[in-house]
């Protein structure tokens, strides 16, 4: 199917979607172009995307329209982010903004925001935050330009961690989600192939066997006599794996479930998701070391 499609339009006339990605990638867009489409034209640009978690790439789509009826179902179905820049100064974008809403909605597209250069104080001057946020809840909001009082207020920290502003905190956003071909760091986990119940992923009953009757973990004749496992132990695995099972459960249904939050609750809340991992895997690697 390819990899996962970014789609870029632009509803302001001055600023074009490839530049965008030129602020995206933050260098200029060379010769590793991708033609998508014609008439308007799409241009591709690989993106790659590493955090400690995962690394992917994706394909930042520059569309040459902001007409939604003239994208490409060949693109739409390998899209899975939406970035759409308007001028804030603008007003009548308002009037257009629902039917974007509606678009993401009707083709599932979980990771959409809006670009921005500086939004307006008060509806006067143009489109405030609380206005775009009424006339489309689906999407986000990102100033590229924050005002220096935004600005300063992003660097103050949020959860012991400095809050990313501008395109930092669009780059931010993009590497906070799961994309659908992530390749997931399991770091010395590699080893380990689970069972179709996980289980291979939860710390041994007898850590002493891991190894085989014969490895090299102190096992031998002497682990070969160990015996069954004792209902207590049984105990243990069957907690370990619900917990397991549970955590997975809350990581599959993040999108859902977090669909009407912040993007700085999601963020906690993928940290903190991200941190109950560790600790489970960190207490597995423990056992039967001193």
């Amino acid at each position: 199917m390819g990899e996962p499609i970014v789609l870029i339009l632009s509803a302001d006339a001055t600023v074009q979607p490839e530049s965008i990605v030129e602020r995206i990638r933050k260098h200029t867009n060379g010769q590793d172009r991708i033609t998508l489409g014609d008439a308007p034209e799409s241009i591709g640009f690989p993106y790659q995307i590493h955090t400690k978690y995962y690394d992917t790439q994706v394909v930042l789509c520059a569309h040459g329209s902001a007409d939604l009826s003239t994208v490409p179902s060949a693109i739409l179905k390998r899209t899975e982010g939406m970035l759409i820049y308007f001028d804030a100064k603008d007003r009548t974008f308002l009037e257009r903004l629902p039917a974007y809403g509606a678009f993401v909605q009707q083709h599932e597209i979980e990771f959409g925001i809006l670009l921005c250069s500086t939004l307006q104080e008060s509806s006067a001057e143009g489109v405030t935050y609380a206005e775009a946020k009424s006339q489309c809840t689906v999407l986000d909001v990102i100033e590229l330009e924050p005002s220096a009082e935004d600005e300063a207020e992003g660097r103050e920290e949020v959860a012991g961690a400095v809050e990313a502003t501008g395109v930092d905190e669009l780059i931010q956003a993009m590497h906070n989600y799961i994309w659908s071909n992530v390749n997931i760091h399991r770091g010395s986990r590699n080893a380990a192939v689970p069972d179709g119940d996980g289980s291979a992923l939860l710390p041994s009953a007898n850590p002493g066997n891991d190894n085989g009757a014969d490895g090299g973990g102190g096992g031998g004749e002497e682990e070969d006599d160990d015996g069954p496992i004792t209902e207590e132990e049984e105990r243990i695995i069957e907690a370990e794996l619900n917990g397991f099972e549970r955590l997975l459960t809350e990581v599959m249904n993040f999108q859902p479930n977090t669909s009407n939050w912040t993007r700085n609750e999601r963020l906690m809340y993928a940290e903190e998701l991200a941190e109950m991992f560790d600790e489970m895997f960190e207490e597995d690697d423990g056992v039967g070391h001193p």
